[in-house]
């Protein structure tokens, strides 16, 4: 979330006309469904039910969006309802919406989804969005019962699912932050595999584990052909912290993918020292406007991680200092 949505406030009821008309809502009309409970929230099932499938489909994605835009909007109950909506279209948005609700309560929602969906991409989805209750769980922030449940769900998935289907691969990137031999089995059997979607899965799974026994491989698909590739193994050297892997970051700073080029600005700002320092400064002080801009918030992320700071460390806990779960989507 970036910003509060500024704009006169609409009531609910001229919010509930608003929804039964053709026309497209205004932002001030959505964000009057921002927070439903009680009879409100049944109002609104009741009108939403009877809206075509399209409209719906519509209508969700523009929630997910000023949810992502406005600080203050709260539809998780919408995006909940959501998931059991019969068009496919609307459970995905739905699923994204909820990107950041992480009350254990939506856990048996996701799995749910990810266990009887008939679209993969919606169970995808799913398995992405658990990722964040598997770091929550090795964090200590989920009781045990929780954690378990989660890392079966997703165990069952990748294991029934094709080596093609984006499922699989979601999966293993949620199982990656935790540190045991099946998961570390699984991650370096789908870096063997001749699905190149499925590889690059590893990749993102051997960065998030946070296990340096990968920085090896991570480092050489630096070098790749593939643009994916180098981009996700930049990501992975960053979240790996591989100091190791900061000259061979700096040659992708004039690499000819934009987001290659900006993952490496992220990966420096991840990694610290004096070196990975020099080359965000040299990058903030680039002819190219893009990679400039960029750099220099590389360079916020670098003084926020590695900077001295002017407040005690001991007023956060660990989970608040580590990255947290990175949303990844497509490829």
């Amino acid at each position: 979330m970036t910003k509060k949505t500024s704009g006169s406030k609409v009531t609910f009821e001229r919010a509930i006309e608003a929804l039964r008309a053709e026309t497209e809502p205004s932002q001030e009309s959505l964000l009057a469904f921002s927070d439903l409970a009680g009879e409100r929230l049944a109002r609104w099932q009741s009108v939403w039910v009877t809206l075509p499938s399209d409209r719906r489909a519509s209508l969700t994605e523009q929630l997910r969006e000023l949810a992502e835009e406005d600080i203050e909007a709260d539809f998780r109950p919408i995006f909940r309802f959501g998931l059991s909506d019969p068009d496919e279209r609307v459970r995905l948005a739905s699923v994204e919406g909820l990107f950041e609700d992480d009350h254990p309560s939506l856990i048996p929602l996701l799995i749910t989804a990810l266990r009887d969906d008939p679209s993969p991409t919606v169970r995808a989805a799913a398995a992405e969005s658990l990722g964040r209750f598997v770091y929550f769980g090795e964090m200590d922030r989920l009781s045990e019962a929780r954690r378990r449940q989660v890392y079966a769900a997703l165990m069952h998935a990748l294991l029934t699912s094709p080596e093609d289907s984006p499922v699989r691969r979601r999966a293993l990137e949620s199982l990656a932050y935790v540190p045991n031999e099946e998961v570390d089995l699984h991650i370096r059997e789908a870096y063997h595999s001749e699905n190149d979607l499925l590889r690059l899965s590893a990749i993102v799974a051997m960065g998030r584990s946070g296990n340096r026994a990968y920085c090896e491989i991570v480092r050489s698909e630096l070098h790749s052909v593939s643009p994916a590739v180098r981009r996700r193994a930049a990501e992975a050297s960053g979240e790996l912290e591989d100091e190791d892997a900061v000259s061979d970051l700096a040659q992708l700073l004039d690499d000819p993918d934009d987001e290659v080029r900006f993952a490496a600005l992220d990966a420096l700002a991840l990694i610290g020292g004096n070196e990975a320092q020099k080359l965000l400064r040299a990058a903030a002080d680039s002819d190219d406007d893009a990679l400039a801009e960029y750099a220099e918030q590389a360079l916020e992320e670098f003084e926020f991680w590695h900077g001295e700071m002017d407040f005690p460390m001991a007023l956060f806990e660990e989970e608040d200092l580590k990255p947290k779960p990175i949303r990844r989507q497509g490829k």
